[in-house]
């Protein structure tokens, strides 16, 4: 990999310092919580202005091209900041499923409208009782009609659904081998959408299908190749989750290292105790390991599915282990009330937990990697 910053990364980094320098911190962390969305809509304008939704749009829909690695440079600094956007969602995980589109002129046009940050697409394919690292869907199912399909089915935990005007649906076609990624209103006929707030702060929402007509273009991917658009877009959106999880470790750790430097016991800073040093040393030396394990799924992100998956996989243990040694840690050398809402070290607490139980947790991706090496 090539580790030198390209302009346009170069250009990202300092426009992401300057908007998330100002809005940023517990004030703010607390105050987007209690917005019904979870995030400041102004903020996510600027996004689009700066070009932030636009970075893996293609040039033809009026995007950057960007590459992954832009991505997750960007969400780097998203997750120091503990942005609470839809930015995996929408700017990831829907992007990738637009951009294998067969009807390509209407993708361009939804592309488009990201960019511009007037749209916002959630994906619902987790359904109740299945492995949250299958791609498989059993209970939604499309039936074919004379206009186009018909929807029946639920899901759950559809990640920034309550903020989103559409949603891409997996459902497994009736009569045929794989499944469908279908795009449709959130407000569609049929649709019943039950949102609540998860312990970071962001938004998910369950839905339920009952008798959702839609036209035959609502179909994005079909056939066998759903499972493979769609495991690929959610293999990116993992990456996009890791460099937030990269980020908000490092700024846990810019935290605590002030912190302990502040804070006096006995008439001197707790960071002259040994007991402390070690703890900070253990949370710098994993915090870094984290951003190497990154750095591997990025290397192997185009790679073959099996490749690819034993690399994210090997990430998402090395990251999810770290998140929780780093935020616990930062807790601790808060003297434990770090954990309370006016200290910053426990939002981020709270982020790392979260991230680290979507698509998939430590003892899954441990299962999967597992599973992996011994095939």
């Amino acid at each position: 990999m090539d580790f030198a910053k390209s302009d346009i990364q170069t250009m990202l980094l300092d426009s992401a310092e300057r908007l998330l320098s100002e809005t940023s911190g517990v004030e703010y962390w607390r105050e987007q919580r209690d917005n019904a969305l979870g995030f400041d809509e102004t903020r996510w304008a600027q996004f689009a202005e700066l070009g932030w939704l636009a970075l893996p749009v293609p040039e033809a829909a009026g995007g950057l091209d960007g590459t992954i690695e832009d991505v997750a440079l960007l969400n780097i600094a998203l997750g120091k900041a503990l942005a609470t956007e839809p930015y995996v969602s929408t700017v990831v995980l829907a992007d990738h499923i637009l951009k294998q589109s067969a009807n390509e002129a209407r993708a361009m046009e939804l592309l488009g409208e990201i960019a511009g940050g007037t749209l916002r697409v959630a994906l619902a394919h987790q359904e109740n009782h299945a492995h949250p690292l299958s791609i498989e869907v059993t209970e939604t199912v499309a039936r074919t009609s004379s206009e186009g399909y018909v929807l029946n089915g639920a899901k759950i935990m559809a990640l920034d659904a309550p903020s989103a005007a559409r949603l891409i649906i997996t459902a497994r076609i009736e009569g045929e081998e794989g499944i469908g990624l279908f795009l449709l209103p959130i407000d569609q006929a049929g649709v019943a959408t039950e949102a609540y707030a998860l312990i970071d702060g962001t938004r998910a929402a369950d839905i339920r299908l009952t008798d959702v007509a839609l036209p035959a273009d609502a179909l994005l991917v079909g056939g066998n190749r759903g499972a493979v658009v769609l495991r690929e877009a959610i293999d990116r959106a993992m990456i996009a989750l890791m460099a937030q999880a990269v980020g908000a470790m490092e700024a846990a750790n810019k935290i605590c290292g002030a912190y302990v430097q502040e804070r006096k016991q006995f008439g001197v800073a707790i960071g002259s105790f040994q007991a402390i040093q070690h703890i900070m040393a253990d949370n710098f030396v994993a915090a870094h390991q984290a951003r190497s394990m990154l750095y591997h799924a990025l290397a192997n992100a185009d790679g073959d599915e099996r490749t690819r998956a034993a690399a994210l996989s090997a990430a998402r243990i090395v990251v999810g282990e770290a998140g929780q040694l780093v935020s616990r840690n930062g807790i601790q050398v808060h003297g434990g009330y770090g954990l309370t809402d006016e200290y910053a070290i426990g939002h981020y607490f709270r982020r790392l937990m979260a991230i680290e139980k979507q698509f998939g947790d430590l003892i899954q991706h441990t299962e999967r990697l597992g599973d992996s090496i011994f095939a």
